[in-house]
């Protein structure tokens, strides 16, 4: 054999041996990396989204008081009971910075909550008619099916005496108050009556009770009389299976979350 062939025969047999440790050796320990490369790469994000979630943590720990706080004062608004005495204080200093006169403070009449609309009346035939052969009046029934009842978050006997279920699930308590003054006593009274709740973009400032004035009416007997203003109003009370924190204390929140509140709907 030749030289020169005995060098080609060396080459060759050095290609295939290393083709050989590249397919059977190399090759199978670089996907092997690859692999864990990016199992790697998803453990990173996993790590990185839990450090993201701790530190959510931390911040809700931090500004949990402060939260607290904020709920406690925004409770002012609704409470969990009636709180008339805490009402009629609220009216009262309104009433002197008007420098109106406070006539009257009782339960009303809640407003009448919307009927849900009757449900279509259905046809039910006894048998169907045989082909070719027309219906008649005496093969045919009409039935009309109840619309379900609307469901509401509180039920009637947990709430305070006066109070109704109303359309958002949420009770509702009305009063009748009767004020009388000058027209632009009267106006600062309307001003402090609408300034016990104040909203600014996301922020809501609470002063006193959150309330819907439901109608008034004002009446002037004569010239030298004052204006007598009479007053529809509804306040809202918490559902006593929540109440306003839930269970939670100031310096811990409650054991589970309560379900969201139900709200009415009404029949299609």
């Amino acid at each position: 054999m030749k030289s020169s062939d005995r060098a080609i025969l060396v080459g060759i047999l050095v290609a295939g041996a290393f083709a050989a440790f590249w397919f059977l050796a190399l090759a199978p320990q670089r996907e092997k990396a690859a692999e864990l490369e990016d199992t790697i790469a998803g453990l990173e994000s996993d790590i990185s989204t839990q450090e993201q979630i701790v530190a959510s943590g931390h911040q809700a720990q931090a500004d949990y008081q402060r939260n607290f706080s904020s709920l406690v004062v925004l409770g002012k608004a609704a409470p969990a009971d009636g709180d008339t005495p805490a009402l009629l204080e609220q009216l009262v200093a309104i009433n002197k910075q008007a420098k109106t006169r406070f006539n009257l403070l009782q339960l009303g009449t809640a407003p009448a909550l919307p009927e849900a609309p009757a449900a279509p009346a259905t046809t039910e035939g006894d048998e169907p008619p045989a082909e070719g052969e027309p219906a008649t009046a005496e093969s045919t029934t009409t039935s009309t099916t109840a619309a379900p009842a609307p469901a509401t978050e509180a039920s009637a006997s947990s709430l305070p005496i006066g109070a109704s279920v109303g359309s958002a699930g949420l009770a509702v308590l009305p009063y009748d108050m009767k004020f009388s003054g000058d027209f632009f006593q009267i106006a600062d009274l309307f001003k402090g009556i609408d300034q016990m709740i104040g909203s600014k973009n996301v922020d809501v400032d609470v002063g006193g009770r959150l309330i819907t004035v439901n109608g008034f009416k004002m009446t002037k007997e004569d010239a030298i009389s004052p204006l007598a203003v009479e007053l529809s109003i509804s306040s809202y009370v918490l559902p006593q299976s929540q109440g306003l924190t839930a269970g939670a204390t100031a310096t811990m929140p409650p054991e589970s979350v309560p379900a969201a509140t139900t709200v009415a709907e009404t029949a299609p």
